[in-house]
């Protein structure tokens, strides 16, 4: 199960192309008339297709949120980003709609708007077309200004990426700004796309007018994120060396990663150790700044160890800095908090002992949570993870199997039930009739209409995958046919306008 920062690889994962298409009518939710959990903003209280049509009537764009209850980091942005006087305030000249992905034709909505991963934000006009998406990240003093920006600038998101690609010199300054802030970790381009967007990104960060240095840096940050070069990788290292503005696009420089790494140590022994130095002393000082919530501290603590680790020769962090770590992670968990907060902190913490390799710490901390968690099979897979790694088969198969037993929702069971069924797959391959019986159950979670698009289609197209190279390496036709035939059943009852049909028709549609 992704971590806090696997998060953002597993957000919502949408093609360049998509986003420059235009979006098309989907169906209706039924009512809802309250989120207690994020009590503060004013959600429309009917379905998305009445969201729209009420945001026509008004003139008001759509607030689009899109989320999960068993979500840490989706907890986390109700609870210091929902909870804010200066958004909720703004979130009024928007109409509100809560999108949980659980709900029956969620999913539909989700491909509709190139949504994926919890949490999204996306911004949108009465018809439909989307205006920015919002990172999860950011300064959170930022996030009104951003609702201000896209009250003051309507053009679709596809108009502005399309200059982005074919005339990026001619953005205007406010669509500068908007691609400065937009969520691009949310996307998912093709090698090609991410180097022409890389390149285009980094030249608009000397071309753009009228952009703040902090928003010329997220330019350059965000196209070295996309697609490290020498002069963005050296770019980066300079911004990384001014604290006054590195602090200021933390939540940009948390998306770099190993590609990003290997790049810097490419300069050379000396400048790879200049920029782990300065790097350290930006991930520190977020990590030690009282204003910054504990999860992103803990976030910005595990950072520095993950490029500690990537540049040491053994792979291994420091024990003292080790120690260090863990004392934080400790400190950080003994404090009174609501459950909503706990989630975040919790997975943050998790991520640090990842780059600890502290299984044993992560799995006493998860264990425990158990008992106390909104959500707790959410952290069962995890469990299930470590014992995977520790070469407990049966161990790891119980936690999997037990996650997906105890999860709810539409479609979260299918995804816990996909990570159940793939685990049998890798660690009892020959055990045919419990992964025909597993298989047969998961393919039953999608027995209904708008259940195959977004999350759930791609969990199906990996589900697809796995279950062939299974079938060649066991030999194993007959229980693939009755798969075959138990999907053939559920695609045949989908209604001929049910845009999930085609991945239906296509799941192991060479079989037998």
């Amino acid at each position: 199960m992704a971590k806090r920062l696997g998060l953002t690889a597993s957000l919502a994962l949408l093609s360049f192309a998509a986003v420059l298409g235009a979006t098309g009518a989907a169906a209706a939710l039924p009512p809802r008339t309250s989120h207690a959990d994020a009590p503060g903003i004013d959600w429309f209280p009917g379905n998305v297709e009445a969201a729209f049509a009420a945001a026509k009537r008004a003139n008001k764009p759509v607030f689009l949120y899109w989320g999960a209850k068993w979500c840490p980091p989706c907890q986390q942005l109700k609870s210091s980003v929902f909870s804010r006087s200066d958004f909720i305030a703004k979130t009024k000249q928007f109409v509100a709609v809560y999108l949980d992905g659980d709900d029956p034709g969620a999913q539909r909505w989700g491909e509709t708007f190139h949504v994926s991963g919890y949490p999204t934000v996306v911004v949108l006009r009465a018809d439909q077309r989307e205006i920015t998406r919002i990172s999860g990240g950011i300064d959170l003093s930022l996030y009104a200004d951003l609702l201000d920006a896209a009250l003051g600038d309507v053009e679709p998101l596809s108009d502005v990426l399309a200059t982005l690609k074919q005339n990026p010199a001619s953005l205007s300054a406010a669509q500068c700004r908007r691609l400065a802030y937009y969520n691009w970790d949310v996307a998912d381009f093709s090698a090609l796309d991410k180097e022409s967007i890389a390149a285009s990104l980094a030249q608009n960060a000397d071309t753009c007018a009228g952009l703040s240095p902090i928003e010329r840096a997220r330019f350059t940050v965000i196209s070295a994120a996309l697609a490290p070069t020498p002069q963005t990788v050296a770019a980066v290292s300079s911004i990384v060396a001014d604290p006054a503005i590195s602090l200021r696009v933390a939540d940009a420089l948390e998306d770099l990663g190993d590609t990003f790494y290997a790049a810097v140590q490419d300069l050379g022994t000396a400048d790879a150790a200049k920029f782990q130095h300065n790097w350290s002393i930006v991930m520190v000082g977020i990590a030690d700044d009282a204003r910054v919530i504990d999860a992103d501290q803990l976030v910005a603590l595990g950072k520095n160890l993950e490029l500690i680790k990537h540049f040491a020769a053994d792979h291994v962090v420091p024990a003292d800095l080790a120690a260090q770590a863990r004392a934080r992670v400790a400190a950080a968990l003994e404090k009174k908090m609501d459950a909503y907060v706990r989630a975040g902190v919790v997975n943050s913490a998790s991520f640090v002992y990842d780059q600890l390799g502290d299984d044993a710490a992560e799995y006493a901390m998860l264990e425990a949570e158990l008992a106390t968690a909104k959500a707790p099979y959410y952290y069962m897979v995890d469990l299930g993870d470590i014992e995977e790694k520790r070469g407990h088969t049966s161990e790891a198969l119980a936690w999997y199997a037990r996650a997906y037993r105890e999860s709810r929702g539409i479609a979260t069971r299918f995804q816990w039930g996909c990570t159940y069924l793939q685990a049998l797959l890798r660690l009892a391959p020959q055990d045919r009739a419990r992964i025909r019986r597993i298989g047969l159950e998961v393919i039953g979670e999608l027995d209904g209409p708008d259940r195959i698009q977004a999350r759930t289609r791609r969990r199906l197209e990996k589900l697809d995958e796995s279950l062939r190279q299974w079938s060649e390496a066991q030999h194993a036709t007959s229980a693939i046919r009755a798969l075959h035939a138990r999907m053939s059943v559920l695609c045949a009852r989908l209604p001929g306008q049910d845009s999930g049909l085609a991945s239906c028709r296509k799941f192991l549609q060479s079989a037998g």
